[in-house]
C-alpha cells in the first residue's frame, strides 16, 4: 500500500514537472511571440512613418509648385481677358459708330501725318469707305492735302477700315485704319478703359 502511495506521488510529481515544464514552454514561447510581434509592430511603424514622410514631402513639392506657378498663370489669364473685353468693347463702340462720326475720330489721327503730306501729292489707299468718303477723310485730316489716287487697299489690308496714305513717290506711306487706332487708344487709354470697363478694383 506504501509502494502504490509512493507511485502515485511519483506519478503526481511527474504530471506537476511536465506541467511546470509545459507552463514554461507556452510562457517562452509566448514572451518569443511578443517580442517578434513588437519587431514587427516597430518594423511596421517605421516603415508607415517612412512612407508618411515621403507622402508629405511629395505633398509640399507639389503644393510648392502650384504655389509658384498659380500666381503666373492667373495673372496670364487676367491680362487676357482685360484685353479680350477691352477689344470687344472697341470693336462694339466703332460698328456702332455712325459714318461721319467715324470719320471725324480717323481724321484726328490722320492729323498726325499733316506735317509730312501737307501741300504734297498723295495716293490714298482705302478699305470699308467709298473713294468719295476716303478722300474727303484726308483732307479733312491734312488740310491742303493733294488726292492724287484713290486706291482699295488688297490682300489682308482689305479686312481693316480707313486709309492709308502714301506719296506720289512712294517714299513717304502712314497708315490711318481702325487697326491703328486700336492700338492708339490702347497705348494711351489703356487704364481708362479698363476702369471705364471694369471698375477701379480690377
Amino acid at each position: 500500500m506504501e509502494v502504490l502511495k509512493t507511485s502515485d506521488a511519483l506519478e503526481s510529481q511527474i504530471l506537476e514537472d511536465a506541467r511546470g515544464k509545459a507552463r514554461r514552454i507556452l510562457e517562452g514561447a509566448d514572451r518569443e511571440c511578443a517580442r517578434i510581434r513588437s519587431e514587427w509592430d516597430g518594423k511596421d511603424r517605421q516603415e508607415v512613418e517612412r512612407l508618411d514622410a515621403n507622402r508629405d514631402a511629395k505633398i509640399a513639392s507639389v503644393r510648392q509648385e502650384l504655389s509658384s506657378s498659380l500666381p503666373l498663370d492667373f495673372m496670364r489669364t487676367r491680362l487676357a481677358f482685360i484685353q479680350e473685353t477691352i477689344m470687344k468693347a472697341l470693336t462694339e463702340l466703332f460698328d456702332a459708330l455712325p459714318t461721319a462720326d467715324l470719320e471725324r475720330v480717323l481724321g484726328r489721327v490722320l492729323s498726325r501725318a499733316a506735317f509730312a503730306f501737307a501741300g504734297a501729292p498723295v495716293v490714298v489707299f482705302t478699305a470699308g469707305m467709298t473713294p468719295e468718303a476716303a478722300k474727303r477723310l484726308v483732307q479733312a485730316g491734312i488740310p491742303g492735302a493733294a488726292v492724287a489716287e484713290v486706291k482699295p487697299l488688297t490682300g489682308e489690308e482689305a479686312a481693316d477700315k480707313g486709309v492709308v496714305l502714301q506719296s506720289a513717290d512712294g517714299n513717304r506711306r502712314f497708315r490711318c485704319t481702325l487697326r491703328e487706332l486700336t492700338s492708339l487708344l490702347l497705348e494711351e487709354y489703356r487704364e481708362e478703359l479698363m476702369t471705364a470697363l471694369l471698375g477701379k478694383d480690377i
